[in-house]
């Protein structure tokens, strides 16, 4: 008798604990959502920062186009038409103190420059670089693999430099180096030790082409890449509902250490975000048989770097324009 009321306790407490994450994640989500229609920038494009990240994202996709081992003139020219607009709006509405959306004219102008004998006419192109012949034409790195890798054992403040995203490939990984660099990688903290990043590696070129036509992402450069990692983080080992990101942060986290193991080792590698909708996430899992407890946090592209390669400029900002200061300390 005493074991079974022992059992029905054990029952009723454990109900009650899933009652409770139940009502806890709802109010999680609830939370998450209203901070994402009050905040993201896609939904109030009137304001600087969102216009500016706006702008930021134009100007990648010309970056990138700049850059690539298989470019074609040509490319890009809805998105030129766009960024024009965008920027010219931002100047109307906040002026052209932001360094990012001054960056935007230089890239628009390497794109001008570019195509100096394309036969088609670019008039409001033309016409918006006239207005602005202060700003020059945004340079792109060529590189050659000697010395994009060179500073692998400087300083840290220098290594971390020197690494870029790279979508030139021109050869193989071995399967040891990348096993080297995921052992380096997980040096990474991880919330209580709890080490949630799971690595999937894609090196059958099929299964390359069908998961980065779920990203949607790596047209130009995806046929080079050797091998895919994907990076997913085991949502086993969350506990709580107050620790939803959890696995992204700490999957996030891994990538980057990743990445600056990859670097160490002499690996070219691109980072591919994974924001897709539910159908792709789910045919991803399906496709690679992950478990449905591993959230995908991002993919890696990987392969050899080539004898010489471009990268995109891809200007940071000041770190005096992302710190916020609390408090009176020294």
């Amino acid at each position: 008798m005493i074991e079974w009321m022992k059992m029905i306790k054990r029952m009723v407490s454990a109900w009650r604990l899933r009652a409770s994450q139940k009502r806890d994640a709802m109010e999680a989500f609830r939370y998450d959502r209203a901070q994402f229609l009050a905040n993201a920038g896609a939904l109030h494009l009137d304001r600087k920062a969102a216009a500016c990240a706006e702008i930021v994202m134009g100007y990648h996709v010309l970056e990138k186009g700049l850059t690539m081992p298989h470019r074609r003139l040509g490319f890009g020219k809805g998105t030129v038409a766009h960024l024009v607009n965008l920027v010219t709006s931002f100047e109307k509405r906040f002026g052209l103190d932001d360094f990012q959306v001054v960056h935007a004219i230089g890239v628009l102008r390497a794109y001008r420059e570019l195509h100096r004998e394309w036969p088609e006419p670019f008039p409001r192109l033309d016409a918006f670089l006239a207005a602005h012949p202060e700003v020059l034409a945004s340079v792109q790195p060529h590189v050659t693999r000697a010395g994009f890798f060179a500073a692998k054992d400087s300083p840290f403040p220098q290594f971390a430099a020197s690494r870029h995203v790279v979508r030139h490939f021109a050869g193989s990984v071995p399967k040891d180096v990348i096993a080297r660099a995921v052992e380096l990688a997980m040096t990474a903290p991880s919330a209580c030790n709890r080490q949630p990043a799971r690595v999937h590696v894609i090196d059958d070129p099929g299964l390359r082409d069908r998961l980065f036509a779920l990203q949607g992402g790596t047209r130009g450069f995806g046929q080079d890449a050797d091998k895919v990692l994907v990076v997913t983080a085991d949502f086993s080992s969350v506990r709580w509902a107050w620790e939803r990101h959890d696995c992204y942060v700490n999957g996030g986290i891994f990538v980057m250490n990743l990445c600056y193991a990859l670097h160490w080792h002499g690996v070219a590698h691109c980072i591919l975000h994974w924001s897709v909708a539910p159908a792709a996430d789910r045919a991803a899992h399906e496709l690679l048989d992950i478990p449905a407890n591993e959230a995908i946090v991002q993919l890696l592209a990987c392969g050899q770097a080539p004898e010489e390669f471009d990268v995109a400029a891809s200007p940071r900002r000041s770190s005096a324009e992302i710190i916020t200061w609390h408090g009176g300390g020294r």
